[in-house]
C-alpha cells in the first residue's frame, strides 16, 4: 500500500494479521520513504526506499497499563497496609464471639465472617507482595535443580503422581543453569502456572507440559503449557491485569504478581495461544537472566522423586 502510492500518514497505522483458526495478530505500523534520488536524465533512474517500523500492539499497550498500574501499585499497597489492623481486630471480635455462639444459625455467621476475613488477608498479603519496595537483592539459583524441587512438592500435594503415564511431563536441563532469580518468588511463580494449567488441562498423559532449558544469549526459558480450552481472544488483553479472574472466587491477582515479580528480576512473562491441532493449545513463557560463571552446589538430581 506504502509503495503503490507513495506516501503514508504521519501517523501510526493498526495493521490486523490474520492467521490460521482465526487468530489475529494486531500490529502498529509507521512508514517513512527516503528522499528520491533523480539521475541526470529525469526521473528515470530514480530510487525509492521505504523503512518500516512495526511494533506488535500488545507491547504498546502492555507498557501503557504498566504505567497505570504502577501508579496504582503505589496506591493499593498503601490502603493494603491500612486495612490490615481494622481486619485484625474483626477477627479477633469474631473468635470471640464464636466462643459465645448459642445456636446453630450463629455458628454459621460467625464462620461466614471468619472465612471473609481470610479470604481477605489473602488479596492484601498479595497486594502487599508486589508493592514497591527495596530494590531486589537476588542470588544465582540452579533452575534445574530448584524447578525439581518445586514440581516434586507441588505433585505431592496435588495428588498427581509423576512418570510415565503421567497428566505432567516435565523436562529440565542435565546440567547445571544459574539464572538470577528468587527461590521462593520462583516457587510462586511456577506453582500459579501449574495450578492453572492442572484446573483446565484434560486427563490424559502429558496434557501438561513444563519445560526449562538454556534459551543462548544470556536467557533462560520455562514454559507450562497445556491442552484446555483456548483462553477466548476477549479475555487474553488482561490475563496480567490484577484483579481480572474468570473464577467467582479468584482473586485475578495470581498472573499480575507472576509478572511482577519476573520483571523485578529482569525477566518477563507471556502467554502464547497455539493453532488449532497442536499437542498443546496454551503455553505460558518465563525468561529469565543467565548469570555465567556463577557458583553453584554440587550437580543434583533434577527432579525428586
Amino acid at each position: 500500500r506504502a509503495f503503490e502510492s507513495l506516501t503514508w500518514p504521519e501517523s501510526l497505522r493498526d495493521v490486523q494479521l490474520p492467521f490460521e483458526a482465526g487468530q489475529v495478530r494486531s500490529l502498529r505500523l509507521r512508514a517513512r520513504f527516503t528522499r528520491p534520488r533523480s539521475s541526470s536524465g529525469g526521473d528515470a533512474g530514480r530510487e525509492v526506499f521505504c523503512v518500516l517500523f512495526l511494533e506488535d500492539l500488545r507491547s504498546v499497550q502492555a507498557r501503557n497499563r504498566q504505567e497505570k498500574l504502577a501508579a496504582m501499585g503505589r496506591v493499593s499497597a498503601g490502603i493494603a497496609h491500612e486495612i490490615r489492623n481494622p481486619l485484625a481486630a474483626i477477627a479477633q471480635a469474631n473468635a470471640l464471639l464464636r466462643e459465645e455462639t448459642t445456636s446453630p444459625e450463629q455458628d454459621m455467621l460467625t464462620a461466614m465472617v471468619a472465612d471473609n476475613v481470610e479470604r481477605l488477608k489473602r488479596i492484601v498479603d498479595d497486594v502487599m507482595e508486589v508493592a514497591p519496595g527495596p530494590g531486589a537483592n537476588p542470588r544465582p539459583i540452579d533452575l534445574g535443580a530448584e524447578v525439581g524441587r518445586i514440581v516434586s512438592d507441588w505433585a505431592r500435594t496435588s495428588h498427581l503422581p509423576l512418570g510415565t503415564g503421567s497428566r505432567l511431563r516435565v523436562q529440565l536441563p542435565h546440567d547445571p543453569l544459574a539464572v538470577l532469580f528468587d527461590a521462593e518468588h520462583l516457587r510462586r511463580v511456577l506453582v500459579n502456572l501449574l495450578d492453572n494449567a492442572r484446573r483446565y488441562a484434560s486427563d490424559r498423559p502429558g496434557a501438561i507440559s513444563l519445560v526449562a532449558e538454556d534459551r543462548g544469549g544470556g536467557q533462560a526459558r520455562l514454559s507450562v503449557a497445556s491442552d484446555g480450552d483456548p483462553i477466548p481472544p476477549d479475555i487474553e488483553p488482561f490475563l496480567f491485569e490484577p484483579f481480572f479472574s474468570t473464577r467467582s472466587r479468584g482473586t485475578g491477582l495470581g498472573l499480575y504478581i507472576c509478572r511482577e515479580l519476573c520483571e523485578r528480576y529482569g525477566g518477563s512473562i507471556d502467554y502464547w495461544q497455539h493453532p488449532a491441532g497442536a499437542l498443546h493449545s496454551n503455553e505460558f513463557v518465563v525468561i529469565m537472566r543467565v548469570v555465567s560463571g556463577a557458583a553453584l552446589p554440587p550437580k543434583q538430581d533434577r527432579l525428586l522423586p
